[in-house]
């Protein structure tokens, strides 16, 4: 975690609600560890079975399973509205190109008191990252991720702020759209150019709210993550990602809201 806020003055400076928002939004989105290490070498594997009710989770098409291009999220800290989330996907002639950006801002007291903003653009070929860009704003505060896949040494090699790494080819990013990053153990955190090694588990199928208004109820599978990482990400029997939720630093409560998921699924009042 980058950030660097100075929070003694709420008045001129940056508040300490806004910071702790912040981190534990920032731990989220990049998937980031508590303790990164360096365990590189673990291979990158997927299960025999998709965890997933009914989801083929190592062969999609993203533009057919997300019904279109768009994919949009609002993000809310104790039930109020403070950014969003959105995914686009791009089917071209060199392979599926997806482009993932938040915004949060993070008023306190009628002005700014905190803003990120985050972009990943990345490039798949048969469900296989093979270039990846990514550019962070924290508040003020640039940094960058690149990853290449090397089709010589069959490596993922990633440069980040830290320097460059090399991963086990079929690493995934941490960006949640794909279900096969549910059955890996390894992921290459966005943020810090860094491998992170996690376990997550299968809780069972939710009803969870989804788009505007709150009235509207989706059913959706409820995966945690533990070890380096603690989230937990809900996924509809498709495969499509339709919610995040975590706890931010001060202890107040963060989730993903579907917003485009009542588009395409039937709603249960």
């Amino acid at each position: 975690m980058k950030g660097r806020i100075n929070h003694s003055d709420p008045t001129s400076q940056k508040s300490s609600s806004s910071l702790a928002i912040w981190q534990g939004f920032f731990v989220i989105l990049a998937m980031a560890s508590v303790l990164p290490g360096f365990c590189f070498f673990t291979t990158a594997h997927a299960a025999a079975s998709s965890p997933l009710p009914a989801a083929a989770c190592t062969d999609i098409n993203p533009v057919e399973l997300y019904d279109g291009t768009e994919w949009n999220f609002q993000i809310r800290r104790e039930g109020s509205p403070v950014g969003t989330h959105k995914l686009r996907f791009h089917a071209g002639k060199d392979g599926l190109q997806v482009i993932a950006e938040s915004k949060i801002e993070i008023s306190f007291l009628g002005f700014s008191a905190y803003r990120f903003d985050y972009r990943s653009e990345s490039l798949w070929q048969n469900n296989q990252l093979m270039k990846l860009a990514v550019h962070v704003n924290d508040d003020g505060e640039k940094t960058s991720l690149t990853a290449r896949y090397n089709k010589k040494t069959n490596m993922l090699v990633a440069t980040g702020p830290d320097g460059e790494i090399t991963l086990p080819a079929g690493t995934f990013p941490t960006n949640h759209w794909h279900c096969g990053v549910l059955a890996q153990t390894l992921v290459l955190n966005t943020i810090t150019g860094q491998p992170n090694n996690v376990s997550i588990r299968n809780l069972g199928v939710e009803k969870i709210v989804a788009g505007n208004g709150g009235t509207n109820h989706i059913f959706a599978t409820h995966m945690q993550y533990d070890g380096e990482l603690r989230t937990d990400a809900w996924y509809d029997a498709n495969g499509r990602w339709v919610r995040l939720a975590f706890k931010a630093r001060d202890g107040s409560q963060i989730v993903y809201r579907c917003l485009t998921c009542t588009q395409i699924t039937k709603a249960l009042q």
